[in-house]
């Protein structure tokens, strides 16, 4: 049996990325300029690695991130579980301390394993 390696990339920097704003899974936005470079180096380092298939979230920016490696042919899924989680009504907005309290607060809970724990407004997503 041959080993498998995977490699996981974050997307390129977005608008929102630079204002503040979360995106979360509700906003779909695009690369910027930033953003485009960082996917060209990222092709450029890696593209001689004989990688088997990309796998990518249903979110354009993930898309962009890799978009070189799909115009060589590699094979590709797309997957909404892999997608950003959802802020809730934060989306869109930029998070102020007491919010960035909040959702640490949630990380907590989900480390002690209470993965009940929800942002507020946020969409519980079906599997």
């Amino acid at each position: 049996m041959s080993v498998k390696k995977i490699y996981l990339i974050r997307h390129g920097q977005t608008d929102f990325n630079v204002a503040g704003i979360v995106q979360g899974s509700g906003v779909d936005s695009d690369l910027n300029a930033a953003g485009h470079r960082q996917a060209a180096h990222f092709f450029a380092a890696y593209q001689h690695l004989p990688f088997d298939k990309v796998y990518t979230s249903t979110l354009k920016r993930t898309h962009q991130s890799v978009q070189a490696f799909l115009d060589l042919g590699l094979p590709h899924e797309e997957h909404s579980g892999l997608n950003e989680i959802s802020w809730g009504v934060r989306e869109g907005m930029r998070i102020t301390p007491e919010e960035d309290e909040e959702y640490n607060g949630v990380l907590q809970q989900w480390r002690r394993g209470e993965t009940h724990a929800r942002l507020l407004g946020e969409k519980v997503r079906m599997r």
